[in-house]
């Protein structure tokens, strides 16, 4: 993109030469205007609001713009030669000669006259006004020619003295051209390092330890006040700036100390340039590092949905994915966990963090004060003794009143949370169990394969048909969970690219050995060891509804919790 410059030349023969050796000059789109000392200030203005880049100019009026303007602004020196032309022009004149300009001009022509003798006076003004007094002065002692740049040539005509005029050349025009393009680059550089520090200033505000990188992962800017420094390598914040789609994440991070860090990450545009902005914190309860794992759900979570009811699952969670209370009810192994991190990231389109956690750990937390915590889901409610179960309903409606998006994960509603599955405001949703949705289980299997063989490089890369008939057939009593689980175990066990049927029946054929080993044993051992036994049974069988297994077992729900903790 070419530079936009605007060349305010102080005399009307000026121009003539600057178009000229514009044309030479590829990166620089040239302007040109006439105007001298107080006549180029408004045209130095006007060509800001317009959006020039640089301002070029001479001598005194370069001075006066740059009072005026905030672009940078290039005087045109009067070079060596341009004084060398002048002197010799001038020495052909007759009578006492004088130069009369400011500072750029005399220095140089001072310099010249001195080291070749020539006899020509030199005088140097701080302002344009001691022109006039001076040049009557010099008239009055005798001088008959006077050399200067326009103002003091214009002085000179009115009193009718000779007059010549020191003209910039081809070299002078050249150097400014030069010192345009270094300084556009510098002011360019300087403005967007500005710029990025007011944006960070706002950003900031709350963000004690920042680091931000452009977009070849170089530093631009950092601070830390809890960190020494950046508590991750550089090396994998240039890879996640590359990986990130969103403009605003937040994930949970391991430091170099093995902890979790929270890491906030802000891709801003300064100046038409891309920046990433990192921040980092840690919890800022030392019971929450231990009790709470936050994570960043940046992708929507994979879920097989050829049967119809999965399908009317997931359309029924569509349909509602701005609310904030959910109850997700299925047996054990259903995907409850993989569906409330589906409804997270349909809510916040995956910005914000999410947090799974037991009933207990709940409890025990009390408060949440992380900001970027947007979803809590809440699992093993069911373990909950009675006496906590009202303190629990309790810390769920001071979280409801803070924003948090709260999911329940519930085997079987529980008679003592009816005021949270019945709000009007809750959504419940029915996951099917893996027998009630077979036309799932045939993906299941593709997918789980493909991702056994990414994660732990296992040869299986198919399986036969008659293989997942079996898998079919079967009743899948622990669901999704089970069937990953033994298709882990194929791959694992599975040589070659094939898993044949014969694996998968010795696989479901060990699982009713395991079975009919775990009734033999049942009765074996102490009346307290075979009463856990069947404790633990009759849990499995009623899905832990321990109000159903109280029950079924003729004791009441605080005696089946005291004996579970035995």
């Amino acid at each position: 993109m070419a530079i936009k410059t605007l060349f305010i030349a102080p005399y009307p023969a000026m121009t003539s030469l600057i178009e000229e050796c514009g044309r030479e000059e590829q990166e620089l789109n040239i302007q040109i205007e006439v105007g001298d000392l107080q006549e180029a200030i408004p045209l130095a203005k006007q060509g800001e609001v317009q959006g020039v880049d640089v301002i070029i100019s001479r001598g005194g009026t370069a001075k006066l713009i740059e009072q005026v303007v905030d672009v940078p602004v290039i005087d045109v020196h009067v070079s060596g030669y341009d004084m060398l032309r002048v002197l010799t022009l001038a020495n052909d004149f007759p009578g006492k000669k004088a130069i009369v300009g400011f500072s750029n001009i005399t220095l140089g022509a001072k310099a010249i006259t001195d080291l070749l003798d020539i006899s020509i006076e030199v005088f140097t003004v701080e302002e344009a006004a001691e022109v006039e007094p001076l040049i009557k002065q010099l008239k009055s002692n005798g001088f008959k020619v006077i050399i200067g740049d326009v103002v003091t040539v214009n002085t000179a005509s009115r009193f009718c003295l000779e007059s010549i005029l020191i003209q910039s050349g081809r070299e002078a025009i050249f150097e400014a051209f030069h010192k345009v393009k270094s300084v556009y680059r510098l002011h360019r550089r300087k403005t967007w390092e500005i710029k990025l520090l007011h944006s960070l200033l706002q950003e900031s505000m709350s963000m004690s330890d920042i680091i931000v990188l452009n977009d070849k992962g170089q530093i631009v800017y950092q601070q830390w006040e809890h960190f020494d420094s950046c508590p991750i390598p550089l090396a994998d914040l240039i890879s996640s700036i590359g990986q990130e789609q969103l403009d605003e994440t937040v994930a949970m991070v391991l430091n170099k100390k093995q902890r979790h860090v929270k890491q906030k990450l802000l891709k801003k545009i300064v100046d038409g340039r891309l920046c990433f902005l990192f921040s980092f914190s840690e919890f800022k309860h030392p019971t929450q590092q231990i009790e709470l794992q936050a994570k960043t759900i940046a992708h929507l979570p994979m879920l097989i949905h050829q049967s119809k009811k999965m399908n009317n699952c997931l359309s029924h969670i569509e349909k509602n994915k701005a609310t904030s209370q959910w109850v997700l009810l299925g047996e054990e192994g259903t995907g409850k966990g993989l569906i409330s991190r589906y409804i997270h990231h349909k809510k916040h389109d995956g910005k914000g963090l999410y947090t799974n956690i037991t009933a207990m750990k709940a409890l025990k937390l009390k408060e949440i004060n992380d900001h970027d915590i947007c979803t809590i889901c809440i699992n093993k409610i069911d373990l909950l003794p009675p006496s906590e179960m009202n303190k629990f309903v309790s810390l769920l409606d001071a979280w409801r009143e803070k924003g948090f998006t709260i999911i329940l994960s519930l085997r079987e509603e529980i008679v003592s949370l009816h005021s949270f599955i019945f709000d009007d405001e809750t959504i419940r949703a029915a996951i099917p169990p893996l027998r009630d949705r077979k036309e799932d289980i045939r993906p299941l299997i593709t997918y789980f394969v493909a991702s056994f063989h990414g994660q732990l490089g296992t040869s299986a890369i198919k399986i036969k048909e008659e293989a997942v008939v079996l898998l079919e057939q079967y009743s899948w009593p622990g669901n999704v969970a089970e069937l990953k689980t033994l298709l882990k175990d194929a791959v694992v066990e599975e040589k070659g690219y094939v898993i044949e049927k014969d694996m998968i029946e010795q696989l479901l054929e060990r699982k009713k050995k395991n079975k009919a080993v775990k009734d033999n044993d049942f009765l074996t051992g102490t009346l307290e060891e075979i009463e856990k036994r069947i404790i633990k049974q009759v849990m499995e069988e009623e899905n832990h509804h321990q109000t159903k297994v109280a029950e079924r077992l003729g004791i009441n729900r605080s005696t089946l919790w005291r004996k579970l903790k035995q």
